[in-house]
């Protein structure tokens, strides 16, 4: 038996077994007093380490490749904190009046920063708690100088921490990384899109892991059930291993399946798709079987330290044009705010940049930056399939400016006689509440919807989805999210334009089937999850899934939802059901 079983949300899917590897393990035995002597000397070793944490942190920054350019920002704003007053300043002054070491003051003073953030009402300022934890455990490991750590990271194992931050991505030896567990983050984290790409088995929001996992014991990673065992015994590492085979023959198989049609047994084709988050997935999209592109997101271009040119965006753009044809590439234009800030941006410094300028707003504000974007979008669009998608729409005034702005472009390409697309199709991200309100006038000045599930849950149920004490509370079977989604799907077809889904839920099996059951004409999601997805689909029965979507959407009690989704898989998908991860019945209760 197990020394421990701990639970989390599973964020990529399949089973490690290994020994466990701490990162940023800070140790126990650096909380010891000092003397006057000795204040002095700390001192210059907490400056010392700062020095060290900062030249590191430029080092990695530097090696970052274009393709995560997005990740530099992340970086140098970590430098910047290694040198804050209100971090350093304190913990100075720490060793001098409470004489201890430059450690433990250090740990003191994150401890008291990280519970003064963590009580703000403001999410964005709640989340700068997990940035100052990540540069204050890159000190103590620095004024710690345990070489263990470059010796440990030759060996594989499962990667334990708090959380990893994009500087820390960046430095693991991703070869020896069987499986990730997280204390902290969740299915839209830095850690979470890394371990889908590179097919880790990966948990987040570990309850109790740093406090009970060891340094150098066996852990088995469950990516499917959302659970991890610390020293399991030969019975379990037996069974979670025959376990893994089992997985990994269920992958294999459809991944070649991954081309044939998303087909319903009584005939009705869903169309599946990918989320891209650069070209550096161009690869992927072939080999997942993906019926195009649901979502490009094309902000990672703008994480630099200068605004890309009209032809540098045409380039990206009709990369992917042509690669994706003739499938259809939907484009979603600029979308910074929130955990993603564009230099321009920054100078606003919204106390809450998550319900600021965001999406739509910032480049309505900012058009100089919007229509160079639009005019690479129209003439990549004359190369291939090519759609756009407007993030953040909170009113039909917003998308009737993007239209007369394109109108003034396709005036001036033509009359510069470049080629280019004059009417692309023109769709909108429905993941506000206002937007969901008003869908019935959107859709008819739009010729396509996408839902965007994860921010449409966030601000419906007005909580930070990250945040594990509110996690319960991210719950796509609320009558509120159920019935919001029908009213978006329903508004849609009665003007005769499509509806997709490019948010999480539609890569979850239980929420595919609610989606299917309302009507949706298509869903994307990562590419790893696109075969899976088009294989589940092939298993289903559209009037079943139907029966299933009408119960869930007269009911207002969440759990028998979710047993009524359960039996609906159970029947259809059987044994199956064990290879899939779903979040829907992971999230811890208060």
């Amino acid at each position: 038996m197990a020394r421990a079983i701990l639970f989390g949300t599973p964020v990529s899917p399949g089973i490690a077994i290994g020994r466990v590897r701490f990162m940023h393990k800070a140790r126990q035995d650096d909380e010891r007093r000092i003397t006057a002597d000795e204040v002095a000397a700390e001192q210059q070793t907490l400056r010392a380490a700062a020095e060290s944490v900062r030249a590191s942190l430029a080092a990695t920054m530097e090696n970052v490749p274009e393709d995560l350019s997005e990740y530099r920002d992340v970086i140098a704003a970590q430098m910047e904190m290694a040198r804050d007053p209100k971090l350093l300043k304190a913990t100075l002054a720490r060793i001098e009046h409470n004489r201890v070491c430059a450690a433990w003051a250090l740990k003191l003073t994150v401890d008291e920063l990280c519970a003064l953030f963590r009580s703000m009402d403001d999410a964005y300022l709640r989340d700068r708690a997990q940035d100052i934890r990540a540069v204050g455990l890159r000190l103590r490991e620095h004024l710690a100088a345990d070489p263990a750590r470059n010796a440990d990271e030759e060996t594989p194992g499962v990667l334990v921490a708090e959380d990893l931050s994009p500087a820390d991505v960046m430095e693991l030896n991703l070869d020896q990384v069987m499986g990730i567990l997280t204390a902290e983050g969740g299915p839209t984290s830095h850690t979470a899109i890394l371990s889908r790409g590179m097919h880790i088995p990966c948990l987040a929001g570990v309850t109790g892991l740093v406090d009970i996992a060891r340094d150098g014991e066996t852990a088995v990673v469950d990516g499917l059930g959302g659970c991890v065992l610390l020293s399991p015994d030969e019975a379990d590492e037996t069974r979670f291993a025959a376990r893994r085979e089992e997985y990994t023959a269920w992958e294999d198989l459809t991944l070649k399946s991954a081309r044939w049609p998303a087909e319903m047994c009584d005939g009705v084709r869903v169309e599946v798709q990918a989320n891209l988050e650069g070209t550096n997935e161009l690869g992927a999209l072939a080999r997942c079987g993906a019926d195009g592109v649901g979502l490009y997101r094309t902000e990672f271009a703008y994480f630099t330290d200068r605004m890309p040119t009209e032809e540098e965006l045409l380039a990206e753009y009709a990369a992917v044009t042509q690669k994706t044809a003739p499938n259809r590439v939907v484009f979603r234009t600029l979308d910074v705010g929130a955990d993603k800030m564009l230099h321009a941006q920054a100078v606003l410094k919204e106390p809450n940049p998550a319900l600021g300028l965001r999406g739509i707003r910032f480049c309505l504000r900012h058009q100089g930056i919007f229509r160079t974007q639009l005019r690479a979008l129209m003439r990549a669009g004359a190369l291939g399939n090519v759609a756009i998608m407007l993030p953040m729409i909170s009113c039909l005034d917003e998308v009737q400016q993007v239209r007369r702005i394109m109108q003034e472009l396709h005036q001036e390409l033509a009359a510069q006689n470049l080629n280019h697309a004059p009417l692309l199709p023109l769709g909108v991200m429905i993941e506000t509440p206002a937007a969901a309100l008003v869908c019935d006038s959107l859709a008819r000045e739009c010729d396509f919807f996408s839902i965007g599930t994860n921010d449409l849950i966030h601000y419906i149920m007005g909580i930070d989805r990250n945040n594990r004490h509110v996690a319960y509370l991210n719950e796509p079977l609320h009558p509120a999210i159920v019935r919001s989604l029908k009213h978006i799907i329903d508004a849609a077809h009665r003007e005769g334009i499509g509806v997709s889904v490019c948010g999480e839920l539609a890569s979850d099996p239980f929420g595919l089937a609610l989606l299917l059951g309302m009507g949706v004409d298509t869903v994307s999601a990562a590419p790893r999850f696109v075969p899976g997805m088009k294989h589940i689909i092939r298993q289903f029965n559209a009037q079943t899934c139907m029966d299933m979507a009408n119960s869930v959407l007269l009911s207002t009690d969440v759990a028998a939802s979710k047993r009524m989704v359960r039996e609906t898989l159970q029947q259809s998908l059987g044994q199956e059901l064990a290879f899939h991860t779903t979040s829907l019945f992971t999230h811890s209760q208060p």
